[in-house]
């Protein structure tokens, strides 16, 4: 039988043994919280200085030292980026700045911290070093030391430095291996830091390069503007010359004329109106992009302007052998609308709904729903393929060569209706098919912005 003495010295070893391992898991979990916090607070920011403080802050905190620094390595130097203290009086290393050849326990590839991805000197002054290494050490009064590196994408950044400076300390196995988890932790938010500043600063790049195309572009379009704006002044003085002289030869003021001086002479005509219309529209056009075009709003009755515009094409009409017709809803009101403009977009759309119709017929079908004025010109003609609708309303664009051969046109036309229609607070909006007709709607509102009655 045992004895007391040796029942008693058994449960006190046992008693001993539990608190050992229970001050263990303690040790376990607290250190797992504490990189969990770690974790969380640094995975928080994407600013690479506030990382590094954070970095050095909480290792601070977890370990309970005198002074934590981050140091990199760059260009063959040693660099402190960050430093943690636990009061004033630690002294400072940061920005120390050393060449890496003075510090072979930390770059030597046989070194412990290559080798096994840390440094330990519980007491530091007894690790070989140079003089001036030795002088550093002095002065900042660094008793013992763990370093561990920091490796971004297998590249190794620099190292993580925790030390006391009052007393010696060795380091426990569990301690060096949370500082190497807490290195990994900081690898992984100073690679998202730094790919973040990385990408601010592409996007920074090209929102400046963008800016200046910007600009560029705007001052080739202005000088675009003021270009066509010149040119088409100056063309239309001698061109009104030419269309008056034509119109007095014309009348045969001066002397009768015969059938080809006649012929001669309305082709001339025709091609002078021809190319008015083409100025006349570049001149609207230029005014538009310029922002100088200011419109005039006013009630304006929309059976009258409707009246007057297909007015103006039923000779043509009936000289192709079309119908023309108008159709308007009875509970249709006045527009508030700038009259000349209105009447311009109309007599656009007819045009070309005559233009492009052999045969059948062309509507004006007018329309209101609660908010806007619908005004449809709806033709029977060759229409137009689903590939050439979106194209349809840019300047200058005239769809296919072989119409261009058949059907005159300056190609500004819609363009200019579009954005007629869109200074309105409208749209100008089609509906085609090829071979089957066309369909182009004015949405107009009832209410325009910046309206005068």
């Amino acid at each position: 039988m045992r004895t007391l003495a040796e029942q008693v010295a058994s449960t006190v070893a046992i008693a001993m043994q539990q608190a050992r391992l229970f001050e263990q898991i303690e040790r376990q979990a607290l250190h797992e919280r504490s990189l969990n916090q770690i974790s969380r607070t640094l995975n928080s920011s994407l600013d690479p200085q506030a990382v590094l403080c954070q970095i050095v802050q909480l290792t601070g905190e977890c370990f309970a030292v005198d002074r934590v620094a981050i140091f990199a390595f760059n260009n063959r130097q040693i660099r402190v980026l960050n430093e943690w203290r636990s009061r004033e009086e630690v002294v400072s290393i940061l920005n120390y700045t050393a060449p890496v050849a003075e510090w072979p326990d930390l770059l030597d590839p046989e070194s412990d911290f290559f080798r096994y991805h840390f440094f330990h000197a519980p007491d530091y002054t007894q690790q070989p070093m140079t003089q001036a290494r030795l002088r550093l050490i002095e002065d900042a009064k660094t008793c013992s030391v763990l370093t561990v590196p920091i490796f971004v994408r297998d590249q190794l950044f620099g190292g993580l430095s925790i030390q006391t400076t009052t007393t010696y300390r060795t380091f426990t196995t569990e301690e060096i291996s949370l500082l190497q988890r807490i290195a990994e932790q900081a690898a992984i938010a100073l690679y998202n830091a730094r790919s973040y500043e990385s990408l601010e600063e592409t996007v920074r790049q090209r929102t400046q390069e963008l800016e200046q195309e910007k600009q560029l572009s705007e001052a080739a379009n202005r000088a675009k503007t003021e270009f066509l704006s010149n040119i088409s002044h100056e063309l239309r003085t001698p061109l009104t010359g030419i269309l008056g002289f034509s119109s007095v030869l014309l009348e045969q003021v001066f002397g009768s004329l015969n059938a080809k001086q006649i012929q001669y002479l309305e082709l001339i005509a025709s091609s002078g109106r021809h190319l008015l219309e083409l100025i006349n529209d570049l001149l609207d056009m230029t005014k538009i992009e310029a922002a100088k075009e200011e419109l005039h709003f006013e009630r304006v009755s929309v059976a009258e302007i409707a009246d007057a515009c297909i007015s103006l094409f039923q000779e043509r009409a009936r000289e192709q052998g079309l119908k023309l017709e108008l159709h308007i809803a009875p509970n249709v009101t006045d527009c508030i609308a700038d009259k000349r403009r209105l009447k311009q977009i109309l007599v656009n759309l007819l045009a070309n709904a005559i233009k492009f119709t052999e045969s059948g017929s062309v509507t004006l079908n007018i329309t209101q729903t609660a908010t806007e004025i619908q005004f449809s010109v709806i033709d029977t003609g060759i229409g137009i393929s689903q590939e050439d609708l979106a194209k349809l309303f840019q300047p200058f664009q005239q769809l296919d060569s072989g119409l261009n051969r058949k059907y005159e046109g300056t190609g500004l036309g819609l363009a200019l209706s579009r954005k007629l229609a869109q200074l309105h607070n409208g749209d100008l909006t089609v509906e085609s098919e090829l071979g089957r007709g066309s369909c182009f709607t004015l949405h107009l509102p009832l209410i325009v912005s910046g309206e005068t009655t």
